[in-house]
């Protein structure tokens, strides 16, 4: 977001103003010049915005202390890391951890709260966990193999196709993660697979397993699809007459059995379920998916429009370990692209969740609040309708900086209902002197990741020292303290990562 944009979106010089504070002219000024939004910052801070959700009060150094490398090496291992205090967490979610069947047993009229569970899970998780590139990479896969969990049964769905297919291949080959998705009882809902059957079979699924899974468009024709199509008949899931409702299976009777063609790969006759196993197989190896995920992941890490040659890198990797993921985010991470990448705007997720990291928040029970915040940004988990999925393409989530701002400022009064915040506490355990300057410094070199510019730190602390220095242990004083920082969680510094 450039200078233009940001003053446009925040409504200055036409009267518009944050709910809790007006706009500062000379603050803003400052945050948005030039000389501002191109100060280079700390490569350890560049780093943990990139592979986490954001750095949380004091993990900046303690990475340092452990090296980067090693904090690349323990994130790419999540199962050795000891997750246990954020899994704890969740215990009030307790629809999280049951089976299809399990949850259509519940019989519920009203599954709401079985969505809000696996969204209010989904967001504790992105906050808390400790196994934070994991989290990303779920975000990710979540996108990439993108189910809305409104239609229909995938309100039950969409929980176990979250531990089953994402959670449990997030960091693992991409054919497991291809494949789990594929019998997804989620996916086969979404994408109407369920009741393919040879007599008529459904391309939905054919279509966007090529188009957007794998290879894309122009790597496949459309008798590809009906061919596809004609694969993966059968595949669908069991009615409660046969036991296991909502379990995957493979209806025989339902399968076109006949010769197909797929990509230039004859299928015989014959073949069964392995004909869709073969499609999956054609299409995982394929050189244009290996592009296709290598582009996907550097635009997540990297930029927009990611460096050809570290694309290639990464396509490479792909295809000589099989599609293993951590060895292709090695590749990504090993680039000077990736290390002296350009800012990349946060979309509505990573505001609000670097937000709640960056604030140390405390959240005793999560509340529909922090889900609507996300819902009126237009990112809330699993809730886009078409199978493409969110956009990684940040420059097209530009806007609504004055939600972000009342986010910022709602979260620092304690008005977003769960969320706490106790902004003496965070800056005592990092041995930051309670007194203004001293704690502007501080989130200075936390949010940003560098220390003010002189002309922020004129106009900062002429802002919070206006009519005398505030008394941060003071109600009044902790209104102007928070009404600082909340332009400093506004400005063009902490809306890119």
């Amino acid at each position: 977001m450039n200078r233009r944009s940001f003053l446009k979106s925040v409504g200055v010089g036409a009267g518009a103003a944050a709910v809790g504070t007006g706009i500062n002219r000379e603050v803003i000024s400052a945050l948005t010049a030039p000389s501002a939004v191109a100060q280079p910052v700390d490569p350890v801070w560049h780093v943990l915005n990139r592979v986490t959700n954001g750095p949380r009060p004091g993990q900046v150094d303690a990475v340092k202390k452990m090296g980067v490398q090693a904090y690349l090496e323990q994130q790419l291992a999540p199962d050795k890391i000891d997750d246990s205090a954020s899994e704890a967490r969740l215990s009030e979610f307790t629809t999280i951890v049951l089976t299809e069947t399990e949850l259509l047993d519940l019989g519920l009229k009203n599954p709401g709260p079985v969505v809000v569970a696996l969204d209010s899970a989904t967001v504790s998780r992105a906050i808390f966990s400790e196994r934070q590139l994991f989290e990303v990479m779920v975000n990710f896969w979540s996108e990439h193999f993108s189910i809305w969990q409104e239609k229909e049964t995938d309100k039950y769905f969409k929980t176990p196709d979250d531990r089953n297919v994402v959670r449990k291949y997030a960091l693992g080959k991409f054919r497991d993660i291809l494949g789990a998705s594929a019998k997804s009882p989620a996916m086969l809902i979404y994408l109407d697979n369920a009741q393919s059957e040879k007599a008529h079979p459904n391309e939905n699924y054919g279509r966007e397993v090529m188009e957007l899974h794998t290879v894309t468009i122009g790597n496949y024709t459309e008798t590809d699809v009906k061919e596809v199509a004609r694969c993966f008949t059968g595949w669908s899931i069991q009615t409660k007459k046969e036991g296991n409702a909502g379990q995957f299976i493979y209806r025989a009777k339902m399968h076109d059995n006949g010769a197909k063609t797929v990509i230039g790969h004859a299928i015989p006759a014959g073949g069964g379920q392995q004909d869709g196993e073969t499609v999956l197989d054609i299409l995982a190896a394929h050189p244009a998916t290996a592009e296709h995920i290598a582009s996907k992941l550097c635009r997540r890490f990297i930029a927009d429009d990611p460096p050809q040659n570290v694309v290639t890198a990464a396509k490479q990797a792909y295809l000589t370990s099989g599609g293993d993921i951590p060895t292709i985010l090695r590749v990504i991470f090993a680039a000077p692209e990736f290390l002296n990448a350009q800012p990349k705007y946060k979309r509505p997720w990573e505001f609000v969740i670097s937000t709640f990291r960056a604030l140390d928040v405390q959240i005793d029970k999560l509340q529909p609040a922090v889900l609507a915040v996300l819902n009126n940004m237009g990112q809330l988990p699993f809730n886009y309708v078409t199978p493409d999925g969110y956009t990684d393409y940040a420059q097209l989530w530009e806007g609504n900086l004055l939600l972000r701002w009342n986010l910022a400022l709602n979260t620092l009064y304690g008005k977003t209902a769960g969320v706490k915040v106790d902004l003496n506490a965070l800056v005592k355990s990092q041995n930051v002197k309670v007194e203004p300057t001293a704690v502007i410094q501080y989130f200075a070199q936390h949010l940003y990741g560098r220390p003010m510019t002189q002309d922020e730190s004129t106009a900062l602390l002429a802002f919070l020292n206006r009519g005398g220095a505030p008394d941060l242990t003071t109600d009044a004083g902790r209104q102007r303290i928070n009404d600082t920082i909340a332009m400093m969680l506004s400005a063009p510094a902490f809306q890119y990562r």
